[in-house]
């Protein structure tokens, strides 16, 4: 048997789990500043909730890792957190509104794998349902800046408002059964050439001359659509058009209020590709490029929990979900040489002696160090050796007469230097060299 991992998935060792790890616990400790409660939700789902909100030839029923069970039940993996969320929503009819969750799990997609997009991956969502304002957008942009942020990421949001591109799609005379395929293309704009999406709208059914207009009208700034005139157009998509720019305007206000407005920017083909969205849309980029897709998105979408629930009570819903795997590709590129371990003890003598080394690395353990101590009584040089390749800086050997003492001796690895203290003096000096 030839060892190796499926396509698209991963092994990952300790120092890549610790830069896991803490994207996990900043995101935790972001979310719950904000108001939002931990759920956890099964991996294993009935087809038909994974697959009731899509027609048969959606791109993303592809993607799902189909299964049954030995009752013969048809099953899948779920593809995100969200279809998860909503049935939740539905199984606990007395959860006060608004609701506001995060969970953070895994998702699989059987889709296509390169930098950043996997086939089992994480996903960190937080959603609210019982809001329906652009507050909430506006509150959850400036979360995920702060979030990104505290991982040392400087991110450019990109927004729009799916109403908008609904309005003009159907302005410029496209049949309504035809408008999610349409935004679908034109949310590509920024990813092939004109060219390309030329021809896939033609593949459609689109003619030229609308091609030509389509175009035109997402090619503007957003005080600009204020300005469009269409011809023929019926009262339902004018409303629709108004709203997207009604609604982006007041979300404009509360960036420029917050003074975020300036890593914001309106993109008006951004459609975030699921047909889920009903508004807002947004999505998060690293502001040094140091990888081509977005880092994290989301949007409003109105419909889901209210089709879910069917009870004739609108469900309002506003979330996002930040991709834990983008992200690590950036940190594990800045945290190369980020140490695990602050101290190495190595120890010596009798039994006793070693017990002693115990207590004292307790001590040290509450004072939030990472201490590993040393149990295969390897030689002192072979001590040294480990602790080179394993990049930890402090190293202590301890024996009868430090013991006895309680004089400590501390070899600095980088520097190359060794210093002695009392208890009280190496926590204030480790203290001033890990945590400063």
């Amino acid at each position: 048997m030839k060892l190796m991992n499926v396509k698209g998935t991963f092994d990952y060792l300790p120092k890549e789990m610790s830069i896991r790890n803490k994207i996990i616990d900043t995101l935790r400790k972001n979310f719950e500043k904000y108001g939002y409660l931990p759920i956890e939700t099964p991996m294993i789902n009935y087809y038909e909730l994974l697959s009731y909100k899509y027609d048969e030839d959606a791109e993303i029923l592809n993607e799902i890792y189909h299964l049954t069970d030995q009752g013969e039940r048809n099953l899948g993996l779920r593809y995100d957190l969200t279809v998860p969320f909503c049935k939740v929503v539905g199984l606990n009819k007395n959860l006060t509104l608004p609701f506001r969750r995060y969970e953070i799990g895994k998702v699989f997609r059987n889709g296509p794998v390169k930098m950043g997009r996997t086939r089992e991956f994480y996903q960190c969502d937080v959603d609210v349902v019982g809001i329906d304002n652009r507050y909430i957008e506006a509150e959850q942009i400036l979360m995920a800046i702060n979030t990104y942020s505290d991982l040392g990421i400087d991110v450019i949001v990109k927004y729009n408002n799916r109403k908008l591109m609904s309005g003009i799609i159907r302005a410029c005379g496209i049949e309504n059964n035809l408008v999610d395929n349409v935004i679908g293309i034109i949310d590509k704009l920024e990813k092939v050439s004109r060219c390309e999406l030329d021809q896939m709208l033609k593949d459609i059914g689109v003619e030229d001359k609308i091609i030509d207009k389509l175009f035109d009208l997402f090619n503007k700034e957003l005080d600009d659509y204020e300005k469009v005139v269409f011809d023929n157009i019926d009262d339902e998509t004018l409303a629709l058009f108004n709203e997207g720019i009604n609604e982006l305007k007041e979300l404009n206000r509360y960036l420029c209020a917050l003074g975020i407005d300036d890593c914001c920017k309106f993109v008006p083909t951004l459609a975030r590709g699921l047909s889920i969205y009903t508004g807002v849309v947004f999505e998060f980029y690293d502001k040094l490029k140091r990888i081509g897709c977005a880092i994290g998105g989301g949007g409003r979408y109105n419909k889901i929990i209210t089709n879910f629930m069917a009870n004739g009570m609108e469900y309002p819903a506003c979330g996002l979900s930040f991709g834990l795997e983008p992200i690590f590709t950036i940190l594990k590129s800045m945290e190369q040489d980020r140490q695990l371990i602050d101290i190495y003890m190595v120890p010596f003598g009798s039994e006793n002696e070693k017990i002693e080394v115990l207590k004292l690395a307790d001590c040290l353990r509450k004072k939030n160090l990472n201490v590993l101590i040393e149990m295969n009584n390897k030689k002192l040089a072979k001590c040294f050796e480990y602790a080179d390749r394993e990049n930890i800086r402090f190293v202590m050997v301890i024996g009868e007469d430090e013991i006895n003492s309680k004089i400590y001796k501390i070899k600095d690895m980088n520097e190359k230097v060794e210093y002695s203290y009392n208890i009280c003096e190496l926590i204030k000096y480790l203290d001033d060299k890990i945590n400063k």
